[in-house]
């Protein structure tokens, strides 16, 4: 399979997960495609900080947001295969598929992490992702 344009939602809280997304997407990539990176910050949608926060700290936490995700492609991603750093705000799965269809992506690489009983009830981001995107969805676990 060779893709031209993979998308990776990323949490960038696991750089050792992400680099196992790198090499999967890396193996399907054609000679000429790309990988964006996408990291979804979901802080608002579950309004735990938002009374205690100013704005100017969602900024600057945004700020910081962008430089490590653009850090990131540039230190596991071969120059020719590196696209775009992406920032999106809100639940993760929906901006996930969001992502893949606005960038009209080949595929989606994501890690998803080993099933729990709960998960069978409530269903991961990853399983989410893999009933609604509009390409080919491979998790990574």
């Amino acid at each position: 399979m060779s893709l031209k344009h993979v998308l990776m939602p990323v949490d960038l809280a696991f750089p050792d997960v992400v680099e196992k997304e790198v090499d999967m997407a890396l193996k399907l990539l054609a000679d000429d495609g790309v990988i964006d990176m996408l990291f979804v910050d979901d802080i608002r949608v579950h309004h735990s900080m938002v009374p205690t926060v100013s704005g100017d700290t969602f900024s600057g936490k945004n700020a910081n947001t962008r430089l490590a995700v653009q850090a990131m492609l540039e230190r596991l991603v071969p120059e020719k295969h590196r696209g775009s750093g992406i920032i999106r705000s809100g639940v993760v799965f929906d901006e996930v598929v969001a992502q893949a269809k606005k960038s009209q992506a080949d595929a989606i690489v994501m890690a998803s992490a080993k099933p729990k009983l709960r998960s069978y009830l409530l269903g991961s981001n990853a399983a989410k992702v893999v009933r609604h995107a509009p390409c080919s969805v491979f998790v990574v676990r």
